[in-house]
C-alpha cells in the first residue's frame, strides 16, 4: 500500500520574494509493509465471518464472558430434542389461542401449535413458572457456553448456523423481565385450563383440588387459601369460596396478539392495531374471567362440605322446631291462632286496600273520561265558532289560536275546563268577540298557571304567591278607566283582530302610549300602565254591559265632530288631459290646493293610489303603503307623497272649522 502524502498550499500572505529560513528538512520516503490487528479488527473480521451486526455481536460476546466467568455445568442441562433445535427465533410469541366452551359438564380446551417454548429452550421445562430467576440465569448461562455460535463454529465448521442461539436469547430476553415473563406465563402453552366435568366419578378433593392449585399461580393476591378436606370447619369453606368467587387474576394475554404494532408501516395503521389487540385481550380476559367462576360455581355445587352444612342446618332447624313443640304446644297453637287473625285481618286490610283502590282508579278514569269529554266540547265550540275568529282572519291567525288553545288544555285541570266551557256557553249568544274575550281571558289564566308551576317547580312558591298578590293589589289600586282610554280599547281591539300573537299584550302597550291626554307626563303615563288582563275585563265589562250604557260610554268618548259642507268654489279643479286615458275630474273627490310641482296626472294618480292602498289594509306596516302609492305615482317618492297628503288634510281640516 502506497500513502501519498501531499504538503498544504502556503498561506495567502505568503510572499515568496522575502527572505525566508529553512529550520529542517523533510526526510525521504520508505516503503513498509502494514498489517492489520487489534480488537477492533478481530471483531469485524467475526462479525463479517458469521453474517452479524454490532449490536448482535455485541451481545453474543458479553453473553459468552458471562458464561466464562461462572462455574456452569453442562451436565445439569436437560436433553434437546430435533424438533427443540430446530425453533425458529422469529415465532418466539404464544400463538393465537381457540377455546372452545360447551355446556357444564364439557371441558374447556385450548389448542396450539406452539412453534417456541422458552422455559423448554433455556432446559426449565420441569420448572417452568416455578423457576427462580438463579434458575434461569444457570440455565442461560449454560445454553451460552453450549450453543454459542463461535463454539459451535469450531466444532462443526459452520459459520452461520446461530439460530438455536438466537431463540436462547430471545427467552432470556423474555423470562429475565419482570413483565415480559408474566405476560408469556400468563398464556403459557403448558397450562391446563380444562374443568373437571360435573359428572366426574371420584373424590371431590382429589378432583378439585389440583385443579385449584394451578388456578392459584395467576392470583393477584399471594396467600391464596387452600381447599382443605372434609375435615375443614365451616369458617375455612367460607374463606376459601369467598377468595375464589373474588378472585383477581393477573394474567394478560399480550402474547396472543395476532399483530405486532411494531412493524406497522404509519402512525394510523399502529394505532389501529393497537385497539385491535387491546379489545383481543379484553375477550380473552373475559372469556378467562368465566371459565374461572365457572370452575368456582361448579365447584361449591359439588362440594360435600356444603352439603353437610346445609342438611346441618336443617337438622338444627327441625330440632329447634320439635324442641319449641315439646315444650310448647299451646303456645304454638295460640300462635297459629293469633297468626291465622292476622292472616284474616291482614286478608281483610289488603281486600279493603284494593277496594279503594279500585274506587280511586274508577275516579281517576271518571275524571279522565270527563276531562276528555270537556276538551272535546271546548274543540267542537273553537271549530263550529271559526275559531273566535273573524271570516277573514288569516292561515297565521288560525294556527296561533289552535296553538293558543293546545296550550290552554295543556295546563289546564277538569275544574278549569268546565268553568272555560261553562263561560263559552254563556258567551255564546254574544257572538265571535264575546267568545273570543273568554278565549283570551282563559289563555291569559293558563299563562299564570303556567309560570307559578314553575316557579313552584323551581322553590320559589312564596315568589310566586306574593307576585300574584302584587297583581292583585295593582288591579284594585288602578282608576278608573277615562273615556279616552276607552276609545283607545275599542281601536287597539279592531287594529289587533283576534288571532294575533300577544294581542292583549299589544292592546296594552297601545292603550298606554295613546290613552292618556296630549303632553302627559312620563310619571303619569308609567302610574296608568294598562295590564293585558286589566284589557280584558274592561273588554268584557263593555260587552255585557246594556246597550244604551255601551252606547253612552261610546258618545262620551268619542269627540264630537260637526259634519262638514264645503260651500267655497275650489281654488283650483284638476282637469285631465285631453285625449288622455285617465279618469276625468267629475270622477275626483278632492280639491287640490295650488302646487306648481304636482300636475294634473300625478295628483289623479295619487288619488287612485289612496283609494287603492287604504290604512285599513296596512296596519301592521304602515311604511310599506306609502311606498306602494310611491310606485303608482310617476316622478314622485315616499317623501313627496306624504307631504302632498298632508297639505290636502291641512286643506281639509281649514274647511272644516
Amino acid at each position: 500500500m502506497i500513502v501519498d502524502l501531499l504538503l498544504p498550499p502556503p498561506p495567502a500572505h505568503w510572499d515568496k520574494s522575502r527572505e525566508s529560513k529553512v529550520h529542517k528538512k523533510i526526510a525521504e520516503c520508505i516503503s513498509k509493509a502494514i498489517e492489520p490487528a487489534g480488537h477492533a479488527f478481530m471483531g469485524r473480521v467475526r462479525r463479517h465471518k458469521h453474517k452479524r451486526t454490532l449490536s448482535e455481536d455485541f451481545q453474543l460476546e458479553e453473553a459468552l464472558r458471562e458464561a466464562n466467568s461462572e462455574d456452569v455445568l453442562l451436565e445439569e442441562d436437560e436433553p434437546e430434542t430435533p424438533r427443540l433445535l430446530k425453533s425458529d427465533p422469529s415465532k418466539w410469541k404464544c400463538p393465537s389461542v381457540c377455546i372452545a366452551v360447551g355446556d357444564l359438564d364439557h371441558h374447556s380446551r385450548r389448542s396450539t401449535t406452539q412453534e417456541q417454548d422458552h422455559y423448554a429452550i433455556l432446559g426449565l421445562s420441569k420448572l417452568r413458572f416455578r423457576a427462580t430467576d438463579e434458575d434461569i440465569k444457570r440455565a442461560y448461562r449454560r445454553k451460552v457456553l453450549k450453543h454459542h455460535p463461535d463454539k459451535k463454529a469450531s466444532a462443526s465448521g459452520k459459520t452461520n448456523d446461530d439460530s438455536f442461539f438466537k431463540c436462547v436469547q430471545k427467552a432470556w430476553e423474555v423470562l429475565s423481565d419482570t413483565k415480559k415473563r408474566r405476560e408469556w406465563d400468563s398464556c403459557d402453552p403448558q397450562f391446563d385450563e380444562s374443568i373437571p366435568s360435573a359428572k366426574a366419578k371420584g373424590d371431590f378433593f382429589e378432583i378439585y383440588a389440583p385443579v385449584f392449585e394451578k388456578e392459584s399461580r395467576f392470583s393477584k393476591k399471594p396467600a391464596v387459601p387452600q381447599i382443605g378436606d372434609i375435615n375443614s370447619t365451616r369458617e375455612e369453606v367460607e374463606t376459601f369460596y369467598d377468595f375464589w368467587f373474588n378472585f383477581e387474576s393477573w394474567r394478560t394475554f399480550e402474547m396472543m396478539d395476532e399483530e405486532d404494532a411494531d412493524g406497522a408501516e404509519g402512525r394510523e395503521e399502529k394505532r389501529w392495531i393497537e385497539r385491535k389487540n387491546k379489545a383481543a385481550r379484553a375477550k380473552l380476559k373475559k372469556e378467562d374471567n368465566a371459565r374461572v367462576n365457572r370452575l368456582v360455581e361448579q365447584a361449591f355445587s359439588l362440594d360435600p362440605r356444603i352439603r353437610k352444612f346445609k342438611e346441618q342446618e336443617r337438622a338444627a332447624k327441625e330440632a329447634k322446631r320439635r324442641e319449641k313443640e315439646l315444650q310448647s304446644k299451646s303456645a304454638e297453637i295460640e300462635a297459629a291462632k293469633k297468626a291465622e287473625e292476622e292472616r284474616i285481618a291482614r286478608e281483610a286490610a289488603e281486600a279493603e286496600e284494593k277496594a279503594r283502590r279500585e274506587v280511586e282508579k274508577a275516579k281517576r278514569e271518571q275524571l279522565k273520561n270527563a276531562i276528555r269529554k270537556e276538551k272535546k266540547t271546548i274543540k267542537r265550540m273553537l271549530r263550529d265558532n271559526n275559531n273566535f275568529l273573524a271570516a277573514d282572519a288569516s292561515p297565521d291567525a288560525v294556527v296561533n289560536q289552535i296553538e293558543r288553545l293546545d296550550f290552554i288544555l295543556e295546563q289546564s285541570e277538569f275544574d278549569h275546563l268546565e268553568s272555560f266551557r261553562a263561560r263559552l256557553e254563556e258567551a255564546a249568544a254574544g257572538g265571535a268577540d264575546a267568545l273570543l274575550l273568554v278565549f283570551d281571558e282563559e289563555h291569559l289564566a293558563a299563562e299564570e298557571r303556567a309560570a307559578a308551576a314553575k316557579a313552584a317547580a323551581a322553590g320559589d312558591a312564596a315568589a310566586a304567591a306574593a307576585s300574584k298578590s302584587a297583581d292583585d293589589d295593582t288591579l284594585a289600586a288602578k282608576p278608573e278607566w277615562t273615556p279616552k282610554e276607552i276609545t283607545t280599547l275599542i281601536k287597539a281591539v279592531k287594529l289587533f283582530p283576534g288571532g294575533a300573537s300577544a294581542r292583549w299584550e299589544k292592546i296594552a302597550e297601545y292603550i298606554s302610549e295613546h290613552g292618556g291626554p296630549e303632553g302627559e307626563a312620563a310619571d303619569d303615563k308609567a302610574a296608568r300602565q294598562r295590564t293585558p288582563k286589566e284589557c280584558i275585563l274592561q273588554s268584557k265589562k263593555m260587552q255585557t254591559a246594556a246597550a244604551a250604557d255601551r252606547q253612552r260610554l261610546q258618545q262620551a268618548a268619542a269627540k264630537s265632530v260637526s259634519k262638514v259642507e264645503i260651500k267655497e268654489a275650489p281654488s283650483e279643479r284638476i282637469e285631465p288631459v285631453a285625449g288622455d286615458a285617465t279618469p276625468t275630474a267629475s270622477q275626483t273627490t278632492m280639491l287640490a290646493p295650488p302646487n306648481p310641482a304636482w300636475s294634473t296626472e300625478q295628483q289623479l294618480a295619487l288619488e287612485q293610489a289612496l283609494r287603492k292602498f287604504p290604512a285599513s289594509a296596512f296596519t301592521a306596516n304602515p311604511a310599506e303603503r306609502w311606498e306602494k302609492i310611491a310606485g303608482e305615482v310617476p316622478g314622485k317618492n315616499k317623501k313627496d307623497i306624504k307631504q302632498r297628503v298632508k297639505e290636502l288634510a291641512e286643506m281639509v281640516k281649514k274647511k272644516t272649522k
